[in-house]
């Protein structure tokens, strides 16, 4: 009683203690926050103590803290066997001992463009077979659903000349931008409004992270017209930098849009998740962009797009 006279008294009350306390009297009912269960909220009485609490149990994919930050770094064109083991790349292998080295992770199809699509609206949408970026699609995204739910995000693209550009190409051989590497400048609801503002260059690693950062190199730095060495060095320069500033529940994945071969529609790729709490070790499990776009679209509670809903989403954190 002497809670619920709190929570209605005009007088003002700070407002993180007023939630936390209608918060508990939600979850237990009768029973008073802080005592045990079944004992009239902790008074001296006979009363025998009820069931312990069942601990909360989340969907696969989702995280047990609210402030889940997710960045997303897509490099291109190399099989896992190019790069685990391989000395072009010490960087990159030196993650596999600091987190989950997903080995049997495929890409959708080739060439680039519908991969990209693929992991972030859950389907090719026509560009099967081609990287023709005319026309732009008109298909539900994990952009909008962002945008649509509040939730902050940002792509970030190396060598785009400015925000919202609608350009196909920008820069200097071999360090272009190239639309076809930028998904979020595909969908016409970002592209053609103001959530075009939320795709920007890359300027370095921003001090606070958005919730959701989608950061794309350039077409030297991600491997596809450079030495893999070039894009090792440069997350040597950009990942030591971001991962603490995505807190302790940040997670940032690495992987590729596509390999050189068939193996599941667009070649076996190279997946490298790290951040606090991820399990160290190889993980043999098969999963697909679809699953990855699943797995974000969990934790940030979206529904599920396309092919995304039965996919088995890649583990970005662990209930």
């Amino acid at each position: 009683m002497e809670m619920l006279r709190r929570l209605s008294d005009p007088r003002p009350v700070a407002r993180s203690r007023r939630a936390a306390a209608l918060a508990c009297l939600l979850l237990v009912g009768a029973v008073a926050c802080g005592g045990p269960a079944g004992t009239g909220g902790g008074a001296s009485g006979s009363a025998t103590p009820g069931p312990p609490a069942t601990a909360l149990v989340l969907p696969p994919g989702e995280p047990s803290q609210p402030l889940a930050r997710v960045a997303l770094i897509v490099l291109e064109n190399h099989e896992v066997s190019q790069i685990v083991a391989n000395p072009c790349c010490p960087y990159l292998n030196s993650l596999a001992s600091r987190g989950s080295l997903f080995t049997n992770y495929t890409a959708i199809t080739h060439p680039s463009l519908p991969n990209y699509l693929a992991m972030t609206s859950g389907g090719v949408q026509g560009k099967k077979g081609t990287d023709n970026t005319n026309p732009i699609v008109d298909a539900p995204n994990v952009f909008a659903q962002l945008s649509a739910t509040g939730i902050f995000w940002r792509a970030y693209e190396q060598t785009m000349p400015r925000a919202c550009f609608r350009g196909t190409f920008a820069g200097t051989s071999p360090g272009y931008y190239a639309l076809k590497h930028d998904p979020a400048m595909m969908f016409r609801s970002v592209s053609t409004t103001e959530l075009c503002r939320h795709v920007v260059p890359w300027r370095g690693v921003p001090n606070v992270p958005p919730r959701f950062s989608l950061i794309i190199p350039n077409m030297c730095t991600d491997m596809h017209s450079c030495r893999p060495s070039v894009a090792d060095a440069w997350l040597r320069q950009v990942v030591p930098r971001l991962l603490p500033r995505l807190g302790r529940n940040g997670r940032i994945v690495i992987t590729w849009d596509e390999g050189t071969t068939n193996t599941g529609g667009g070649g076996r790729v190279a997946t490298f998740l790290i951040g606090p709490g991820v399990p160290v070790g190889r993980v043999s499990t098969r999963y697909t962009h679809y699953g990855l776009l699943a797995a974000i679209e969990g934790v940030f509670h979206l529904q599920r797009l396309g092919f995304a809903r039965t996919a088995h989403p890649l583990p970005l954190f662990v209930p």
